[in-house]
């Protein structure tokens, strides 16, 4: 899945991935999957947390949240949620 990385301001402690081609992603399916491959994830129905170093913060848009000031970090970590819910391939029609 391709998608921009962003950090919102020089200072930010965070990087937001915005996926390149809009889409939904099911919250519920989402966490169910990641808690199958070993991790914490709050739901919170607007959102989800998932715990860990980093702590990332999943949307139904798409975007992640992810609090770190390193950009590999960040890559790496969005890259292993957008495998594990499934959008590591095309998104299915929204």
């Amino acid at each position: 899945m391709t998608y921009y990385l962003l950090k919102p301001c020089r200072t930010a402690t965070a990087f937001i991935s915005t996926l390149k081609k809009s889409g939904r992603v099911d919250l519920a399916r989402a966490a169910e999957r990641l808690r199958v491959r070993g991790w914490v994830v709050s739901d919170v129905k607007v959102m989800l947390i998932v715990e860990g170093e980093p702590e990332l913060t999943i949307y139904e848009s798409g975007k992640i949240l992810v609090k770190t000031d390193d950009e590999h970090v960040a890559r790496a970590a969005i890259d292993r949620v957008y495998d594990a819910i499934g959008l590591s391939a095309p998104l299915a029609a929204a």
